[in-house]
């Protein structure tokens, strides 16, 4: 269980660096990679399915855990967006 919870934690982490150094050339691409992040990662759990066993069952996990990671990473990205524009106007 403490595995996943590093996992977790890398990811929201590299993803949250990845979406910012995306949005670098263009602001709107911010978003993009944690839900890229997250539909692989339904694929993946349907896929897991497939595969079946103990085997399948922790592809299952760790995909799940990606997506849970990037709906949090989103969450965060979008709280520190709305943070920096409210905060923003204030300091113009």
């Amino acid at each position: 269980m403490g595995d996943l919870y590093i996992v977790s934690i890398i990811m929201i982490a590299s993803l949250i660096v990845l979406s910012y150094a995306l949005s670098r050339k263009k602001p709107t691409i911010k978003y993009i990679a944690p839900l890229i992040v997250g539909v692989i990662s339904v694929g993946v759990v349907i896929v897991s399915f497939l595969i079946g066993g103990w085997v399948g069952m922790r592809v299952g996990t760790i995909s799940f855990t990606a997506f849970i990671s990037s709906l949090i990473s989103l969450l965060i990205i979008f709280i520190a967006e709305s943070a920096k524009r409210k905060f923003s106007k204030y300091y113009r």
